[in-house]
């Protein structure tokens, strides 16, 4: 399934790909979730948890990533709309 990413900003769809990414992250980790339930070998749970807390840490990082883009465009429009007044 492609999801078209709209934004309204100047970051051309950048914050708007880091939502999809972490979207994607979640619906791993409850495939994962869901894998790691109906799975009886210990190997293969301890692999699936890894994977999970793996993706946890990408939504993370990517959590992190579009705090730090979104304090970057408010201010780079900050000082535009300096310009402009």
């Amino acid at each position: 399934m492609k999801q078209d990413p709209k934004c309204a900003h100047g970051c051309k769809e950048f914050c708007t790909a880091l939502e999809l990414a972490a979207l994607h992250e979640k619906e791993a980790i409850l495939q994962y979730d869901t894998l790691r339930d109906e799975c009886e070998y210990p190997d293969v749970k301890a692999m699936l948890n890894e994977l999970i807390i793996q993706r946890e840490k990408s939504i993370r990082l990517l959590e992190e990533t579009k705090r730090v883009m979104k304090s970057k465009f408010e201010i780079l429009n900050q000082i535009q709309s300096g310009y402009e007044a």
